[in-house]
C-alpha cells in the first residue's frame, strides 16, 4: 500500500481544494535545503542561478546583502542541487503523495525556490495556476515545502476555500503587477462570499492544492525572512493527451512506481510532439 489521504485531508482535498502534510521531509533536513539556498542567494550571481529579481528591492548593488534581499523566486534551482532534488522533488516521501493523485510514472514540470526576504520580500498576486500555465493541464500534483516557518507575520500563503471549482478566469494584467493576476474585484466577490484561510507551516511540512484553487501571498513586513520550495508534477499519460505544454523539459521523477534517482535528472522524450 502506498500514501493515502487521511479522511480530514481527503475531506479537506474536496470540500477547500488544497491539504496540509506535517513533516515530510525531517526538520534537520529541511534547515540544510535552506543553508543550499541562503548559500546561494549570498555569492555572486551566475549563469546556474535563474532568478526574479524582487520588485519590492530598492538596492541595485552586490554586496551579498543586497543580494539576499532581491531575490524573489530561484526558477529550476531545486533540479540543480543534489540535496534538493533527491530530498524534495525526487524524495520518496514527496513522490508517494503525487503518486497517490498521478499514478505509477511522473514527471516534474516546474520548480522553484520562493522568496520572501525580512521586510522587503513582495507580495505574490491571487491567481490560480491553472490560468498562468494555460497549456490544458488542469491535472498536475502541486506542492510548496516550508523550509523557515511560514507564519501569518511573513507572508504565508493564503487559500479562497471552494475556489478550485471556479471556471479558470481569465487573467489580467495591472500596472503595479509582476504577472497576469485573478481580477481585483473577483477575488473580492470571493472573499465575501468564502472568507480565506492562511496555511500556516513548519519547516518539513508541505500544502498540496488544485491547480484551480485561488492563492495569494502577501508581502513581508515582519523582522523574519522565509523560503520554501515549490514543484508542479505531471505525468506522461497528461502530457502525451496533449494536455501540457509541449515546450516544458520534463524530468522524470518515478517511472513504474520506481524513483527516478539520476542525477543530473534525466529528460523525458515527448512522443506526441507537435510545434
Amino acid at each position: 500500500m502506498g500514501w493515502e489521504p487521511t479522511a480530514d485531508q481527503k475531506r479537506s482535498y474536496e470540500e477547500r481544494g488544497y491539504f496540509t502534510v506535517p513533516n515530510v521531509v525531517p526538520r534537520q533536513t529541511a534547515a540544510e535545503m535552506l543553508g543550499v539556498i541562503k548559500n546561494a542567494i549570498m555569492t555572486p550571481e551566475t549563469g546556474d542561478i535563474m532568478t526574479d529579481a524582487d520588485p519590492m528591492d530598492p538596492m541595485n548593488d552586490d554586496t551579498p546583502q543586497a543580494r539576499a534581499a532581491r531575490y524573489r523566486k530561484l526558477s529550476q534551482f531545486n533540479q540543480r542541487n543534489p540535496l534538493i532534488w533527491h530530498n524534495a522533488h525526487c524524495g520518496e516521501p514527496v513522490l508517494e503523495i503525487a503518486r497517490y493523485f498521478l499514478g505509477d510514472d511522473i514527471l516534474l514540470k516546474y520548480d522553484s525556490c520562493f522568496l520572501k526576504p525580512a521586510r522587503s520580500g513582495s507580495a505574490t498576486p491571487w491567481h490560480q495556476d491553472n490560468g498562468l500555465w494555460l497549456d490544458g493541464d488542469i491535472e498536475p500534483f502541486n506542492f510548496w515545502m516550508a523550509l523557515d516557518p511560514a507564519t501569518i507575520e511573513n507572508g504565508c500563503l493564503q487559500m479562497i476555500p471552494g475556489s478550485y471549482q471556479t471556471e479558470i478566469v481569465e487573467h489580467v494584467f495591472y500596472e503595479d503587477s509582476i504577472h497576469r493576476q485573478l481580477p481585483n474585484e473577483r477575488v473580492e466577490e470571493m472573499i465575501d462570499t468564502y472568507g480565506v484561510e492562511h496555511i500556516e507551516l513548519a519547516p518539513g511540512s508541505i500544502v498540496v492544492w488544485h491547480s484551480s484553487a485561488w492563492h495569494y501571498s502577501p508581502p513581508n513586513t515582519s523582522e523574519k525572512g522565509r523560503i520554501a520550495i515549490a514543484g508542479v508534477m505531471s505525468s506522461p499519460a497528461i502530457v502525451e493527451n496533449g494536455r501540457s505544454g509541449h515546450k516544458i523539459d520534463y524530468k522524470w521523477l518515478m517511472r513504474g512506481g520506481k524513483v527516478v534517482a539520476a542525477f543530473p535528472a534525466v529528460s523525458y522524450q515527448r512522443q506526441n510532439f507537435k510545434v
